[in-house]
Order: C-alpha cells, then sequence, then structure tokens
C-alpha cells in the first residue's frame, strides 16, 4: 500500500469516529438512555424444601440510571426479589445445583400487579441415588416489562432432601439486564 492510501485510509477512519455512538447521559431538559442490571450470586449452604422466593443471595452489582441521568445503586434487588426499575425488554438468567439425592423444580415467576404468574420452569428427577451425583441447571428468558414488574425464583420441590447446594463454585447465580427500551 502506498503510503498516500495508507494516509487517506488513517484520515477516513478518524473522520468515521465521530459516527460512533453508545449510551448517552441525559439530563432533565434532555432525555437520556436507560440502563438497569444486576447479578448475584448464592452464599454458601444448602436449602431445603419449598422456599418462596429463594433468597440468601450476595449482590455482586445492581445498578440503573433513569433516562434524567439519575443513577441508583443497590436498590432493585431485595429478598431475592429484583423490581424492574424502568420499562423495556430484559433479559434474565437463572442458575442452580440440585444436591446428590434430592430431586429440584425451580419457577421464574413474574408479578405484574395481578398476582404470580410462573412464567418459566426448570428442573432435573436425575440426582437420585442411582445416578450418582448432583446436577445444576439454568434457564434464561426475555421480558418486555412496565416499570415495577417483579421477578423472582421460587423452589417448589417438597421433600427434605430436594436441597439447593451451593459450594462457592457460584452455581447459584440470577441476573437481569436491560436489554433495550419498550
Amino acid at each position: 500500500m502506498s503510503p498516500m492510501s495508507a494516509s487517506l485510509i488513517c484520515a477516513l477512519s478518524l473522520a468515521s469516529l465521530s459516527l460512533v455512538t453508545g449510551h448517552t447521559l441525559g439530563t432533565v431538559a434532555l432525555a437520556g438512555d436507560a440502563f438497569a442490571y444486576f447479578d448475584a450470586v448464592r452464599s454458601a449452604g444448602s436449602t431445603c424444601g419449598p422456599t418462596k422466593p429463594v433468597t440468601g443471595w450476595t449482590t455482586l452489582i445492581d445498578r440503573s440510571r433513569a433516562t434524567d441521568g439519575t443513577a441508583t445503586n443497590n436498590a432493585a434487588f431485595s429478598n431475592g426479589v429484583y423490581t424492574v426499575p424502568t420499562a423495556g425488554t430484559y433479559h434474565c438468567c437463572a442458575s442452580f445445583r440440585c444436591r446428590q439425592g434430592g430431586v429440584c423444580d425451580w419457577t421464574v415467576i413474574r408479578n405484574g400487579g395481578s398476582g404470580d404468574v410462573v412464567y418459566g420452569g426448570f428442573g432435573t428427577r436425575n440426582t437420585n441415588p442411582s445416578s450418582e451425583g448432583w446436577a445444576s441447571h439454568n434457564h434464561c428468558w426475555t421480558s418486555r416489562c412496565g416499570a415495577g414488574v417483579t421477578w423472582k425464583l421460587n423452589l417448589e420441590s417438597g421433600g427434605s432432601t430436594d436441597c439447593i447446594e451451593e459450594t462457592q463454585w457460584r452455581y447459584g447465580r440470577f441476573t437481569c439486564f436491560l436489554t433495550s427500551p419498550n
């Protein structure tokens, strides 16, 4: 490539940088882009039998910013329930480890103000002693939400050996993030 061609490509590349945009920080006078996300992991130990909702989480991060630029930290996830801070489409995931000898069924619960609605379910029936081990499972979902919609996870299994087991390898995790406005 000639030095002239290289210079032209470099100049065009630098000029196009002004076309790159990202999230904008809003003000009271001019709206910007909202964002919201949280990430939580289960604390070490076991939880057995029906647990509605699953608690015992350690929040790694919980942040949101409104279109006016107002930032909020550690307010949307509490006692196992995530409250959507701003309207939009959210992507969420949950995972757990079921202890050997038990069977575990979890439900994803959406509460849009008209009562709990089972939005999804996941689990196992293969950790009985003959299967020789524990099992980890996860489930992800995407949903349009209005501000204030809540998400929670329930352990539905009723046996005394049906247990969530956390070993600090972070099998138990619950995350959500805003992917786009509605």
